[in-house]
């Protein structure tokens, strides 16, 4: 190779390097296609002209992080707004005394009721009826499950839950019903909470079977033996603390307040 041609050649390398490295430079500053993520919306964001095509099943929430804000719905308005009847800001309960509405509706113990208890895993959500008592003390809902169920799979990967309670009625002049949102813990017989949630807040004694003329000692022994039979058997207790509270009760408006009251701890 003469002068001349090592004197265009080696240039041409240098070159040909720098274009290279200038082209995977390119490649390494640009972000990733799993790095491209769907802005977060709220719940009344429209998709616009320029938005990709969405596939059939699929919804905003699969690839966007939906912001609810539960001030900006009609729900609020009944709450705390105007309505007929009530200026914004009138009538809403004291906030303890909204917690002792909800403990005489809801009742402790001996008067467990039967929810509808809401549940949901990987966008996929469950309905079930399921029985809790409250613990008014501690603010919490107690219930005694069966292992093995499909709501206890959902609790143990996500805890958010929310269940409804409502009187059966059959005018508007008379009704009672309540929403919960609260957030789960499983506790099995190994826990010595376990044994207080079902001797203290669960109505077990309504499965045990006494004669008539049952003596106090002869009571205690079978109370005794079905907890002990409950400890060893395949149930598990779900304590809920409670988030929120939304009450209805057409009683209310009787006392001058609003019929919807929400509490919060």
């Amino acid at each position: 190779m003469n002068t001349l041609q090592k004197t265009v050649y080696f240039p041409v390398i240098i070159l040909a390097g720098a274009l290279v490295y200038a082209q995977a430079s390119a490649v390494e500053e640009k972000p990733a296609a799993s790095e491209t993520r769907a802005k977060a919306i709220d719940t009344s964001a429209q998709a616009a002209s320029n938005h990709p095509d969405i596939p059939e099943g699929v919804s905003c929430n699969d690839c966007h992080e939906v912001k609810y804000d539960a001030n900006t719905t009609a729900t609020q308005v009944w709450l705390t707004g105007d309505t007929p009847g009530k200026k914004a800001g009138e009538g809403v309960m004291p906030k303890e005394k909204i917690w002792q509405e909800f403990t005489s509706m809801i009742g402790a113990k001996t008067k467990t009721k039967t929810f509808i208890l809401a549940t949901c895993l990987n966008n996929e959500p469950l309905s079930t009826t399921a029985e809790f008592s409250l613990d008014p003390k501690n603010r919490v809902l107690y219930g005694l499950h069966e292992m093995g169920t499909e709501k206890l799979n959902h609790v143990k990967n996500n805890p958010k839950v929310s269940l409804n309670w409502h009187k059966d009625f059959d005018s508007f002049a008379d009704f009672r019903c309540c929403q919960i949102k609260g957030h789960a813990v499983l506790i099995d017989n190994t826990n010595p909470e376990f044994a207080t949630a079902v001797k203290d807040f669960l109505p077990y004694e309504k499965s045990v079977r006494l004669p008539p003329d049952a003596t106090d000692t002869q009571k205690q022994n079978a109370y005794k033996a079905r907890r002990d039979m409950l400890k060893k058997g395949n149930f598990v207790v779900m304590k809920i603390a409670i988030d929120r509270i939304t009450m209805a009760n057409s009683a209310f408006a009787r006392e001058g307040f609003r019929v919807y009251q929400r509490w919060v701890p």
